[in-house]
């Protein structure tokens, strides 16, 4: 894949807050005699019942709360892009200070730097997964409380597909950051041979 087309993945990402408006728009709300009134059969729950899921959803919300800004991901992604069409740029018209800067940039920037921004998808990966078993374990609890025809409904209300989306962008962000980080070196070994051939 070359610049242009990482360039163009990068800015094709999922709006990941958009979709966690969504999802908790859609997903369930902890279960009081005043909620979820769309759900009527989650008042039909026993109290038990009740609590056991409240208390999940309680560390669902949690869990969302710690990726509300999973968006800076994907803004990072884009720029990085755009700093390595930059530096290609510069590499091609011989601009060795403005490519040893974006070089520099992009190893010690602290919001652009390589590996700040590989650790940011590890980490928003594994809340993702956390957020989905946690998800997963939440629909088996309601499920045992709902008759097959409640069950069904709630599974096709739009909550699952965006956690799906949150999923899809995760695998997305980890194989746009292996293809940048690829051209990356290409671009530095290349500035450096320049620079050796000038000296």
């Amino acid at each position: 894949m070359d610049l242009r087309q990482l360039k163009k993945e990068a800015h094709a990402l999922p709006n990941l807050s958009e979709h966690l408006a969504k999802f908790q728009q859609f997903w369930i709300k902890p279960i009081k005699a005043n909620t979820n009134k769309e759900l009527p059969f989650l008042q039909n729950l026993s109290a038990t019942q009740k609590k056991e899921i409240n208390s999940k959803i309680d560390l669902l919300k949690k869990k969302i709360k710690e990726v509300e800004q999973a968006q800076v991901v994907n803004q990072k992604l884009q720029e990085y892009a755009r700093y390595l069409i930059e530096l290609k740029l510069t590499t091609l018209n011989g601009n060795h200070s403005k490519g040893k800067y974006i070089t520099q940039l992009l190893l010690q920037d602290q919001f652009l730097n390589t590996t700040q921004i590989i650790d940011d998808i590890k980490l928003l990966e594994k809340n993702f997964k956390s957020i989905t078993y946690k998800y997963h374990h939440i629909n088996e609890l309601i499920h045992k409380g709902a008759s097959l025809d409640e069950a069904v409904h709630f599974m096709h209300l739009p909550h699952q597909e965006h956690l799906q989306m949150f999923l899809q962008a995760s695998r997305k962000q980890k194989n746009l950051v292996k293809h940048l980080g690829n051209q990356f070196i290409g671009l530095v070994k290349e500035v450096k041979a320049k620079e050796r051939r000038h000296k």
